[in-house]
């Protein structure tokens, strides 16, 4: 069982018999590597007399023994280790009032505290290599045991009044097992599996008994002294030379109730606070809102608290509705976005996502759109050339994958599994070249293949060509140029009289782009009842300057004429209508929206009031 982080240094000594205190003379499995020189452990540590002021332990529950081990580790942190012990040192004011409290109310040593700073130096988004997380560093599986919330929207192990209560409860379970402090330190480190194991080998309760005799995890036999040290330390900073660190001040923090599913940052803005205020109070909301259901109590700053709590009885927020996603093989975070009408950005804050692309069957969760969720392929061009090789494909169908970023053929051909040859030869492709952005791979698959685990184009969707021809050139040509508007495919049917130009000219397009979306040929005559696909785009939204910038003004004889901007829009407010999904669907800015309206980003739409789109 892993519970968190132990040890910045080499063991600096094991034992409190003189003899042993040489690193030459230590049991074989505790000598420091001879790399690790930096504590100096060369010459046997010389004790020295007692000293003439001892150390203020006076009341301190926990029982410390000024032995080699132990004072090794106070030189550590007078000297090397200083500027590390004067961050915590710092920071524990902000934490200490919170949790001290409920160690004394739970009948324990206040001086647990100090677990807490060896463990995560106070940081609740502590993280360790073995996944124990926040100011106490439980894994997954021993936080659940001691009754910590744990799912896609709470993390309880990043609350430091939670994470408090839950050690506690550990403290008090190992305590009434061993009985004894120095061993209790040593299981909530290595384990109690661990340690009742090197009792039964050592036939022997005592610590420093079971250090000698090398039956400890050698990382608990590091980390017990460890923690003494930083109780002799921070209880005469001044002392050692932490007199002049001034601490953190105290969290101070009322709790307000807010519905489930409420975004941190739209009540930051009501509040008139950073969203990292509410962040840094409420550690444990892993998306940046409340989590669904009941009402959630939230941790505000005091002086917030009254404007908080009017503005909310004044004017509801109303919940985030979220839907979840499980992205799908060949698809990126950009493409989840799209689908949802939301931002790549919006989706990294509401699933704690990292910098790279989520792998396949990550379930995401997304703002719920008005409607079922686009294709995010919907506008693009896709060509697939046809080869002239004809394939046996008996009990098998084509599917089309777009490549939507670099790819290995081997990797595609083994999600869909083929060979990567047989990949190569229905596409006319090497499959030792890795396929690129933009490309179409068409896959014959059984009917029981699950096409819901992966990023498929329609047949709609998809131009095929014949390959080397002309139209596949044009098409390939066409397909590489970025398309900078929002672009819809509508179908129109030909009339009596009309050809590739007219079209062209109606849906205000280039004749390269309608052959291109097509597949046709340079020469192609159009009949009456053919249908062609159009490339329709909107005009994309002015940016920086050109978003106030007046009409253009032209002069025709003697009277001034305006080419004027888009005709006026308003909308009518129904039910079930936000400012998120107003702005959605006529793809302008929320903020844009409301300040032409007069209201704040987060406001309430009233149930058929008009709003005026920018």
């Amino acid at each position: 069982m892993a519970f968190g982080v132990s040890g910045l240094a080499v063991l600096l000594g094991l034992f409190q018999n003189p003899m042993w205190l040489s690193p030459d003379t230590w049991p074989l499995s505790h000598r420091p590597p001879a790399e690790l020189t930096t504590l100096e452990l060369d010459a046997p540590l010389d004790v020295g007399p007692a000293e003439a002021e001892p150390p203020d332990l006076e009341g301190v529950r926990i029982p410390v023994t000024l032995n080699g081990p132990v004072r090794q580790w106070i030189d550590f942190f007078e000297g090397r280790g200083r500027r590390i012990y004067a961050g915590w040192y710092a920071r524990m004011g902000a934490y200490a009032p919170l949790m001290v409290p409920i160690l004394e109310r739970e009948g324990l040593p206040p001086e647990l505290i100090y677990v807490c700073m060896i463990e995560s130096g106070f940081n609740p988004d502590a993280v360790s290599k073995a996944a124990a997380v926040g100011p106490w560093q439980f894994v997954k599986r021993t936080g659940g045991a001691v009754g910590l919330r744990y799912d896609d929207y709470v993390d309880a192990r990043r609350d430091p009044i939670a994470a408090t209560e839950a050690a506690a409860r550990l403290f008090k379970a190992l305590y009434a097992r061993f009985g004894n402090w120095p061993l209790v330190l040593a299981a909530y480190n290595a384990g109690e599996g661990a340690v009742g194991k090197a009792i039964r080998r050592a036939n022997s309760s005592d610590f420093w008994v079971l250090a000698e005799q090398g039956v400890l995890p050698v990382e608990a036999t590091r980390y017990v002294p460890k923690v003494m040290a930083a109780i002799v330390v921070g209880r005469s900073p001044a002392r050692h030379g932490f007199g002049s660190i001034e601490q953190d001040a105290a969290l101070d923090y009322a709790e307000v109730p807010v519905a489930g599913s409420t975004d941190l940052r739209a009540l930051a803005r009501r509040a008139d606070l950073p969203t990292g205020a509410l962040e840094k109070l409420n550690p444990e909301l892993k998306r940046g809102f409340t989590p669904p259901g009941a009402d959630h109590p939230l941790r505000v700053p005091v002086a917030a608290e009254a404007a908080l709590r009017a503005s909310l009885t004044r004017n509801p927020l109303r919940p985030m509705l979220l839907v979840e996603h499980r992205v799908r093989f060949g698809e990126r975070l950009w493409d989840v976005a799209r689908a949802y009408g939301t931002t790549t950005r919006d989706l990294v804050r509401l699933n704690g996502l990292g910098t790279g692309q989520p792998e396949p069957g990550t379930v995401l969760v997304a703002p719920k759109p008005d409607g079922e969720p686009r294709s995010p392929l919907d506008g693009d061009l896709l060509v697939v050339q046809d080869q002239p090789i004809r394939f046996k494909a008996e009990g098998l169908s084509p599917v089309y994958f777009p490549v939507r970023r670099s790819m290995q053929v081997a990797d595609v051909a083994a999600f869909f599994g083929v060979a990567p040859g047989v990949l190569g030869m229905w596409n006319g492709i090497d499959p030792t070249v890795p396929l690129q952005r933009g490309m179409v791979v068409r896959v014959f698959v059984p009917e029981s293949f699950d096409r819901s685990t992966v990023l498929l184009a329609r047949p709609d969707q998809v131009t095929v060509v014949a390959a080397g021809t002309d139209a596949a050139k044009n098409a390939l040509n066409h397909a590489s140029q970025p398309r900078t508007a929002a672009v819809s495919r509508v179908t129109h049917t030909v009339k009596g009289g009309e050809n590739l130009g007219s079209i062209a000219r109606r849906y205000k397009v280039t004749v390269a782009a309608l052959r291109a979306e097509n597949g046709m040929p340079d020469s192609v005559v159009l009949s009456p009842g053919d249908t062609v696909w159009v490339p329709v785009a909107e005009a994309p939204r002015a940016r920086g300057a050109a978003r106030t910038r007046a009409p253009k003004v032209e002069t025709r004889g003697t009277k001034r004429t305006r080419t004027s901007r888009r005709a006026r829009r308003t909308h009518k407010v129904v039910r079930g209508d936000t400012l998120l999904r107003v702005a959605n669907k006529y793809n302008v800015e929320v903020d844009d929206l409301a300040k032409k309206n007069g209201m704040k980003s987060d406001g309430v739409l009233r149930l058929g009031a008009s709003l005026k789109i920018p």
